[in-house]
This record gives C-alpha cells, sequence and structure tokens, in this order.
C-alpha cells in the first residue's frame, strides 16, 4: 500500500506540474509574461526541461524580466542536458554569438554609416579662393565644383535608396542578435542614416554660400577686366586714328609749302 500511494502522489505532482507548465504556454500566449515567469521559474528549479528552455527564452527576449543572456545561457544549457531539441539549437546560435562578438558589437554599438561618407562618396570639398583672376584657375575651380556637385547628387540617392533599420544589417549576424539587439542595432542604422544626411546638407549649405560668393567676385572681376581690354582698344583706335589723321594733315601741309618748280620758257637769242 505504501509503494501504491507513493505512485499515486508522483502521477499527481506529474499531473500538477503539466497542469502549470499548461497555464504558463496559455500566459506566454497572452504575453502575460508576469503570470508565466514565476510558474516557469518553479517547474525549471524542479528540473523540467521544457520549462527550463521557456525561461531561457524569456531571459533571451527580455519578456517579463530585463535580457539576461547569462541566465538564457544557462537555462538553456539544463534544457539542453535533459534532452530538449529546441535548447540544443539556440545554445548553437549561442556558440556562433561568441565567433562573431565583434560582428555583433559593431552594428549594436559601433556602426556610424563610415561607407555611406567614405570612398567614391567621400566628396571633398573644394578650397574656394575669395576671386579667381585668370582663365586657367576659372577653369579649374568651376571643374572642381562641377565635380563635388556630381558626388555630392550621389550621395544623396544613394543615402534614398540605402536599406533601413535591418535590412542593412548583414543577415547572417542579425539572425544571431536577440530582439533587444536587433532592434537596437536597427535604431542606429537609422541614426547613422538621418545623421550622415544632415551633416552632408549642412556642408552642402555651407559651400553652396562660399561657391556663389567665388562667382559673383569672380564674374564682377571678369566683366571688369573684359571692360578695362575694351577701353584700352579703343583708346588704341583712337590713338590710331589720330596718329593717322595728323600724318595726313602733315603731308597735306608738306605739300602746299613745298616750292613750286620754275617753268623754263625758250628765249630769244
Amino acid at each position: 500500500m505504501k509503494r501504491l500511494a507513493f505512485a499515486v502522489l508522483m502521477l499527481a505532482a506529474g499531473m500538477a506540474r503539466a497542469d502549470d507548465l499548461g497555464d504558463a504556454e496559455k500566459s506566454l500566449r497572452a504575453k502575460e509574461y508576469d503570470k508565466a515567469l514565476p510558474i516557469l521559474t518553479k517547474l525549471a528549479n524542479a528540473g523540467n526541461a521544457e520549462a527550463q528552455f521557456r525561461l531561457g527564452e524569456m531571459y533571451w527576449h527580455g519578456n517579463g524580466t530585463a535580457p539576461d543572456l547569462g541566465k538564457s545561457q544557462a537555462w538553456l544549457q539544463k534544457a539542453a542536458t535533459g534532452g530538449h531539441g529546441g535548447a540544443k539549437e539556440t545554445l548553437a546560435i549561442l556558440k556562433q554569438r561568441e565567433e562573431r562578438a565583434a560582428d555583433l558589437a559593431y552594428w549594436t554599438g559601433g556602426y556610424k554609416g563610415e561607407e555611406l561618407v567614405s570612398g567614391k562618396f567621400a566628396c571633398p570639398i573644394p578650397k574656394l579662393p575669395v576671386v579667381s583672376r585668370t582663365n586657367e584657375e576659372i577653369n579649374r575651380i568651376q571643374a572642381e565644383i562641377a565635380q563635388w556637385e556630381t558626388c555630392h547628387n550621389d550621395f544623396v540617392a544613394n543615402v534614398k535608396q540605402a536599406p533601413q533599420g535591418s535590412k542593412r544589417i548583414p543577415p547572417d549576424v542579425f539572425k544571431l542578435m536577440s530582439p533587444r539587439e536587433a532592434e537596437q542595432a536597427a535604431g542606429r542604422v537609422n541614426d547613422a542614416l538621418t545623421g550622415a544626411a544632415m551633416r552632408r546638407q549642412a556642408e552642402a549649405l555651407a559651400f553652396a554660400g562660399d561657391r556663389d560668393a567665388w562667382y559673383a567676385a569672380t564674374e564682377k572681376f571678369v566683366n571688369e577686366a573684359n571692360a578695362r581690354t575694351e577701353d584700352d582698344k579703343r583708346r588704341h583706335n583712337d590713338e590710331q586714328q589720330h596718329a593717322r589723321e595728323a600724318n595726313d594733315s602733315y603731308l597735306r601741309k608738306m605739300g602746299e609749302q613745298a616750292p613750286r618748280p620754275q617753268r623754263s620758257w625758250g628765249g630769244n637769242k
């Protein structure tokens, strides 16, 4: 009778744990994590592999508790030791996380959108003089301005077409992230895109002012130089005309003052 009573007690305890696990599953589906957490904790401490797996997931996702990857890994390891297949798969991901720790740290805390403003999108701003006074310098500056404008337009187009949020994160890295990390990384990507666009816009506005000032000053100089050239040309032409007129006048006077030759008439012998 004692052995039978013990068996009945064990069966009752198993049924109780099954009922508790079912209640925890319902709470998880309803996202009532505050109700599921104590139930799963009790069952996990009692050695239930499924509860250990679910508890590990809760610590992984930060559901009903602060995210804690250390506790998550500990509970998943216990579940895997108990033969839980899902826990073994998740532990394999955790192993990959250790191998890709640098990539995870980069996307969650180090990414600044460097590729958006480097290489062909670096777009160095030309250094403009206050005014250019030679055709050689004017042509060179205009070419540098045109090159910058092309680069800037390409940058704007690239930012507009760039994948945002999690779509920019390499898939093989993204799959290793916890939900909290994925959210953090996606936010960092969007901040980097916005920041790069705003900084480049500010640079473009400042350069546009310098460019317009250079155009205005150089155009004024060219117009004044051309005007002086026309004045010099007119003055030179006037001087040549005066010289010709003076020469013609001189020749006429000389012609009038020249002694006329005496005409010889035949005389009587």
